[in-house]
């Protein structure tokens, strides 16, 4: 009952935390002409608000041109 809805808005969550990463990254791109070099960067210049507590962002960047490898998973419980 309850743990599973748990599990479905962390799931929920999970993919929106994502998109608004990967939103942010393709909008600087096409403002900076770059991806962005960081996720602090994202979070210091075009606003992205991961909660960070339940939240673990994955940013690699290859190359400026190309598109990061963005994912978010969901931590533990009581680890953050």
């Amino acid at each position: 009952g309850l743990g599973s809805a748990r599990q479905a808005l962390g799931a929920n969550g999970r993919r929106a935390a994502e998109e608004a990463v990967r939103r942010a990254a393709v909008t600087c791109y096409a403002l900076e002409g770059a991806y962005p070099e960081s996720y602090d960067y994202l979070k210091a210049h075009y606003g992205v608000a991961v909660n960070e507590r339940r939240y673990l962002v994955s940013y690699s960047v290859f190359a400026a041109n190309l598109m990061p490898d963005i994912s978010v998973e969901v931590l533990p419980e009581g680890v953050g």
